[in-house]
Formats: C-alpha cells, sequence, structure tokens
C-alpha cells in the first residue's frame, strides 16, 4: 500500500476510533449572504463551522454542503451532520467550511433554492440559488488569509451535492474539483422525484459551462436517486464531455441516499476521493506519498 493511502487510512482511524493526532480548531462563524432587489439589497447571515488544521497555512478550502429536505419545514431542524467528515479533510491539510444555507438550522432568512410546483419544477434555477449560498462561504474565505482560494474542492450531498454543481458550471475563480454525493432535486418518496425530465434537463445545462473534473457517487439503493436515474443524470455530463468519474457506491443502510452521512462509510468513499484528490496536485496528498 502506498504511503499515501496509509495516511488516509489513519486519518479515517482517527475519526472512527478516537485516536489523537493533529490539532484542528473549530469554530462558528457568520458568512453574510447578499440579495439583490428591486428596492435595494438585503443582507442574511449563514451560520457556519470552519475548521482549521495546525499552522499557518495557507491551507486549500473544501465546501462541504448539506442536503435539503423533502418538505421545508423541516429546514430549520438541518444541523451539521458533516463535522466529523469535515475533520477528516482538515486532517488532510484543507479548511473546511460547512455552511447552513439560508432558511436552514439557525441560519437567518428563507430558503431561497425552491424549484416551484412539483408539475413543473424549476430545477435550474433553484440549483443557481443554492449555488449563491456556496459562493457567498467562498467569498467568506477569500477575506482570511490562511486559505488558499485558488485551491478549492466543492463536496456536497443531495441538494448541496446539486448546489455545487451549479456553482462548478459558473467557472468560479479557484474551483478545481467537485465531489458529489448523490446529488439532485425533487424527490418526494421511495423512487419518486418530480418531473425527472426536468432535472435531466438542468443537469445538461450544467453540465454545458463545466470544465472542472469531477468524482460522483451514487449508491445501488439510494431511493431519491435511484439507479437508472442517475444514469441518465451521468449521461448527460458525459454528452458535454465533462471529466466525470462515476461511482456506484455499495448498498447503505435501508437507503443509500445517505451513504455520505454515516461516517463508518469513509473508508470506502475515501479510496476514491483520496485518488481524485492527488489527480487535482494538492500538495498534501503527493508529499504523502513520497
Amino acid at each position: 500500500m502506498k504511503l499515501f493511502k496509509q495516511v488516509l487510512f489513519a486519518a479515517v482511524s482517527l475519526l472512527l476510533y478516537g485516536q489523537s493526532h493533529a490539532e484542528i480548531a473549530e469554530v462558528s462563524v457568520n458568512i453574510p449572504v447578499v440579495e439583490k432587489g428591486l428596492f435595494g439589497n438585503s443582507t442574511d447571515n449563514m451560520v457556519a463551522t470552519e475548521f482549521r488544521p495546525d499552522g499557518p497555512g495557507p491551507f486549500p478550502l473544501i465546501v462541504i454542503n448539506h442536503g435539503t429536505p423533502r418538505t421545508s419545514a423541516e429546514n430549520r431542524y438541518v444541523t451539521d451532520v458533516y463535522k466529523e467528515h469535515a475533520r477528516l479533510f482538515a486532517q488532510l491539510g484543507f479548511v473546511v467550511l460547512n455552511p447552513l444555507r439560508r432558511g436552514f438550522g439557525k441560519s437567518d432568512g428563507i430558503a431561497a433554492d425552491s424549484y416551484g410546483s412539483c408539475d413543473n419544477p424549476d430545477y435550474y434555477g433553484a440549483g443557481l440559488k443554492t449555488a449563491q449560498d456556496i459562493a457567498a462561504a467562498i467569498d467568506y474565505a477569500r477575506t482570511k488569509p490562511y486559505i488558499d482560494t485558488t485551491r478549492i474542492v466543492l463536496v456536497g450531498q443531495s441538494g448541496g451535492g446539486f448546489g455545487s454543481l451549479a456553482l462548478a458550471s459558473e467557472n468560479v475563480p479557484g474551483v478545481v474539483g467537485v465531489i458529489n454525493f448523490a446529488g439532485g432535486r425533487g424527490a418526494r418518496g421511495v423512487d419518486n422525484v418530480c418531473k425527472t425530465a426536468n432535472l435531466v434537463d438542468a443537469f445538461s445545462r450544467y453540465a454545458k459551462t463545466t470544465h472542472v473534473p469531477m468524482l460522483w457517487f451514487y449508491s445501488e439503493n439510494d431511493h431519491s436517486f435511484y439507479a437508472a436515474l442517475a444514469k441518465q443524470l451521468f449521461a448527460a455530463y458525459q454528452d458535454a464531455g465533462v471529466d466525470v468519474r462515476f461511482i456506484v457506491a455499495p448498498p447503505y443502510r435501508k437507503d443509500g441516499h445517505g451513504f455520505f452521512h454515516g461516517i463508518e462509510s469513509a473508508p470506502i468513499w475515501m479510496k476514491e476521493v483520496a485518488p481524485f484528490l492527488k489527480k487535482l496536485d494538492f500538495p498534501q496528498i503527493q508529499d504523502a506519498e513520497k
């Protein structure tokens, strides 16, 4: 086993078994999100958790983006469920931001990323609204001298994965890759997605202006974005010539849509994530291999 894989295995072991390792600073921050309107601008604060490795940096950045509940009534119950995931990436030399988007958890405002009716959902526009909040997190990072915002990776699950794809389509300076876990919108029940043709169309539109490599995971037993639909979403990016590695993840519990939620899955997805980060030429991954 190559050394850099051993280092990654040690980092995963740290999270799973609680072994001590390098110090990671964890702080809560407020990130302003400006919404432009006809009669002036308004600003809401997004709550986020920042994870920072020990040392002066500058460190590359990972932004982890949460999913979207099936009903808006659940939005305020969303919490930062990816703290252990963030610590894992911070152990590998990244600053990690876990924002709670507007209208979710304790963040200000109302969720801006509604797709409208199930009969004719505007997934494309909804994803761009999610992207707006992710972009605000990146703008915050640009004010910190210890963060290298020329080296940014977007990580997202479900609606957060979809929003990450949307932001990548806008070619934001510094974004060099995307890791998408079960990205999509519109799931209303088991294997039930509103107007799948609209979702595929949104993926196709994003793909046409995307120029960064991506790594996608969809579980065999994902009951939101099921296997046949996931293949259509992937095909939309293939048709546009985007560099995407598509991984069919093993079944996870009763619903593989939560494959990324449980940190116990980290040894599985890290087998693909580590080479992906190495491909993006992150110095800390390269150095670990030597």
